[in-house]
């Protein structure tokens, strides 16, 4: 795996947005550009580098299930990353006052061309140490299709069996994603997080909802989420038993206890 040049305190070539020399370090080591040999995979290249492969996934936009072709220059992280939604046409040094991070270690996190406005819905990569509270873990989900964060495809299958009982919503979410517990729906958010999946406060495409609504606890399969931060859930025995509905809802709507990624 060829080592190109660090890219710590350099300007990335392209970028409106540069790191001055003299800025300070922040994060644990400084940002490298590297190109992938064949047979290289993300997991290689974060091990041999001491970094994180699910920052270098986001950093360089590689969607689920692909790996860098040969060739193919990477940026890595200086270590584990966190995503945050940026607002309707905010430049990239206006989303890192807004957070109060300093823009130019946007560098570190992201391949940016320009300081230009960004596009609704665009998700941007700040240093994990430094992510407000309702932010997305880099190494929970993956980019889709349109760039948007999702669930990994390994965590979904279509069950056999009868772990849960037919026509309730655990039955129905266990029928779209790999669940290993056991337990009513409010006991879910918990019982993923002993069984050491990612949770937090937001939704993703893929993400399992955990919410009251009944005395057991209700949940849901996250279908998309809209740039509003709105999103679409399919679910069973809400609009009646075995029945199986979609609804637009948001987390303010909801008595939400949580997301499993």
């Amino acid at each position: 795996m060829p080592i190109g040049e660090a890219a710590g305190d350099a300007t990335r070539s392209g970028a409106i947005i540069e790191r001055l020399p003299t800025a300070p370090a922040t994060a644990e080591r400084p940002a490298q550009t590297v190109v992938a040999a064949p047979g290289d995979t993300l997991e290689r290249i974060a091990a041999t580098l001491h970094g994180d492969a699910g920052a270098m996934r986001w950093a360089n936009r590689i969607r689920d299930g692909l790996e860098p072709a040969p060739g193919t220059p990477l940026l890595v992280p200086p270590g584990p990353g966190a995503l945050v939604q940026a607002q309707a046409g905010e430049s990239p040094s206006q989303f890192g006052r807004r957070l109060g991070i300093d823009p130019r270690s946007l560098l570190d996190y992201n391949h940016l061309a320009a300081d230009t406005p960004l596009a609704p819905g665009t998700w941007l990569q700040v240093p994990a140490h430094a992510a407000p509270p309702r932010s997305l873990p880099s190494a929970a989900v993956v980019p889709t299709d349109g760039g948007q964060p999702g669930v990994p495809s390994s965590q979904f299958h279509r069950a056999s069996g009868g772990r849960f009982p037919f026509g309730q919503c655990t039955y129905y979410v266990w029928s779209r994603r790999d669940v290993p517990w056991n337990g009513d729906a409010w006991a879910w958010f918990r019982n993923a997080q002993e069984f050491g999946r990612p949770t937090g406060q937001v939704p993703a495409a893929g993400a399992i909802v955990v919410m009251w609504g009944s005395w057991v606890g209700h949940v849901a399969f996250v279908e998309r989420v809209n740039p509003d931060g709105s999103f679409v859930i399919s679910e069973m025995n809400h609009a009646g038993w075995g029945v199986v509905d979609q609804r637009t809802i948001t987390t303010s709507s909801i008595d939400l206890i949580g997301f499993i990624y």
